[in-house]
């Protein structure tokens, strides 16, 4: 057994058992990965995949047992390799941030700029979150997650409040709501409304606060990213309610932001990273930089906590920044 065939597996399993994708992933040829998984069934003695002709068809049940090991070992590895660069020059080493456009955009550039020049010799790395899912969070043993929507509890993930958001409204500048300084619920209604799709985080609350009120918005569209909603309410499709941090932003000056904090509650924003992770002095640095209540300390005991609920106790008395 190889460990390079134990990536191999992981890398099937990540790419919806399609062999060619995954070899590709891997940089290295189809049949070659095909032989190798094949030599590792034969020296088991049981299927890890169920084919259907040439294809792969799906994971066996001992098949999702030997991939599960297989991710442990694959983490073992990486913290030996993770050590010995810390020993070796603290200074080297790799920091992956998965997140999403609006985040890397608008909050990230402080900490990166800061970051890059003071490590220099780190390979740092920004990767896109797509959808408000638990499955685009990143399990490596460089990876963190910034997120802007609930992630529930995972066993193997380490949770942490970021920050907080608000929504924000944006209209054009000739719209009669800019002559009001607190829009209420009601008169959101009277307009087709641009937001996210339902059950993001950002419209979660939205819902929240009309349902409560006993009233009904018109959302006319609705799409997850906030750029495109801006514009959608510049052509005139309606009124849009996203987060203040891209409502703020001067690039469509023919629109005018108006602050709803006082009809939505903020909204939590998350940073995540995999429990078997190695932490790095530079990846706490990192950390603080970007969420300045979550130091070093803070973040080592978390990790000694033994459940989720004693986590959040840490925080109850967090007073967490809002944009």
């Amino acid at each position: 057994m190889k460990l390079q065939q134990l990536k191999y597996l992981i890398a099937i399993r990540d790419h919806n058992l399609n062999v060619s994708a995954a070899s590709e992933a891997l940089y290295t040829s189809q049949p070659g990965v095909s032989k190798q998984i094949g030599l590792l069934e034969g020296e088991l003695g049981v299927r890890i995949f169920e084919r259907r002709g040439k294809h792969l068809h799906r994971i066996t049940p001992v098949g999702e047992e030997i991939i599960k090991c297989a991710e442990a070992m694959l983490n073992i590895e990486s913290k030996i390799k993770a050590i010995s660069r810390e020993y070796l020059d603290p200074t080297v080493g790799t920091l992956n941030i998965h997140t999403t456009h609006t985040i890397a955009r608008h909050l990230l550039p402080k900490s990166v700029t800061y970051f890059t020049k003071k490590y220099p010799k780190i390979s740092f790395h920004l990767h896109p979150v797509m959808s408000a899912s638990k499955d685009q969070i990143s399990k490596g043993y460089s990876d963190f997650s910034i997120v802007a929507h609930e992630i529930g509890f995972d066993k193997d993930l380490i949770v942490l409040p970021a920050y907080l958001w608000t929504l924000s409204l944006v209209v054009p500048k000739d719209h009669p709501l800019t002559r009001v300084k607190r829009p209420t619920l009601e008169q959101l209604c009277d307009y087709p409304i641009l937001s996210y799709e339902s059950g993001a985080t950002g419209r979660k609350v939205q819902d929240e606060a009309f349902e409560t009120a006993g009233l009904t918005p018109n959302y006319y569209m609705t799409v997850m990213d906030a750029g495109v909603i801006k514009r959608y309410v510049e052509l005139g499709f309606g009124i849009g309610i996203i987060s203040s941090l891209v409502a703020n932003d001067t690039d469509a000056p023919d629109l005018v932001a108006i602050n709803l904090e006082h009809l939505f509650t903020p909204c939590p924003a998350y940073l995540c990273f995999s429990k078997s992770i190695l932490l790095q002095n530079y990846m706490y640095d990192f950390i603080t930089t970007f969420s300045p209540h979550l130091t070093k300390e803070v973040i080592q005991n978390v990790m000694q906590q033994p459940t989720q609920a004693r986590i959040d106790e840490l925080f109850q008395e967090v007073v967490l920044p809002v944009y």
